[in-house]
């Protein structure tokens, strides 16, 4: 029965895995202006927009257009936590978990996600400073669309460096942020391989 629980919860990370290639799917083709009436293009759309719309209608208006990037996060969450706490409470049908186990289990693969998800945004935003740094060196027009994107994500992070840093030749908040991002990124690494060694969590 354990095994089996395993193997289940392992057919349900792939199905959230599979619907995070469809959401990049999606993002890609948004970006390429793919026909809309291919049947692939249509169910990859349909598949993918119900939660795209609903992130949306969350996040602030200025940021919306965002909406992909904030949806495919919270599908990487759900790949970790959400096989996790199937798998948790699963188990204490089978008396493998007492109930007060697999409630701290699934709080434990919640932040595991959590975790997980925080590294891989500190690694975006790293990548995003460096790219803007060297937008930067070449003064990229802003009406760009790709360096306005990245500016927008960008600039609530080193417009408040800007105005601490001593002006020069060379904007150095980008690379601030960069360092930042990295040293977060490194220790969100180290806290979740010891969340997942010290607790005993199975990645399925």
């Amino acid at each position: 029965m354990q095994e089996f629980l395993i193997q289940s919860a392992g057919g349900i990370r792939l199905v959230i895995e599979i619907y995070s290639w469809m959401h990049i799917a999606a993002f890609l083709l948004s970006w390429v202006h793919a026909d809309p009436n291919n049947k692939i293009v249509s169910i990859i759309n349909r598949s993918t927009m119900p939660l795209w719309r609903w992130v949306q209608k969350k996040l602030p208006y200025k940021y919306s257009a965002f909406a992909p990037i904030v949806a495919l996060m919270l599908i990487f969450w759900a790949i970790i936590a959400i096989p996790g706490i199937y798998f948790s409470f699963g188990a204490t049908s089978i008396g493998f978990y007492t109930l007060n186990s697999a409630v701290l289990k699934s709080g434990l693969y919640i932040i595991a996600g959590v975790v997980s998800v925080s590294s891989q945004i500190s690694g975006f935003i790293m990548i995003i400073a460096i790219i803007w740094f060297i937008l930067t060196l070449v003064n990229p027009a802003y009406n760009n669309p790709i360096a306005r994107t990245i500016y927008i994500l960008i600039d609530p992070l080193i417009t408040p460096l800007q105005r601490v840093l001593p002006r020069a030749k060379i904007d150095l908040a980008p690379i601030i942020v960069a360092i930042l991002a990295y040293l977060v990124k490194y220790n969100l690494t180290i806290l979740y391989v010891y969340l997942i060694k010290q607790n005993q969590l199975v990645l399925f």
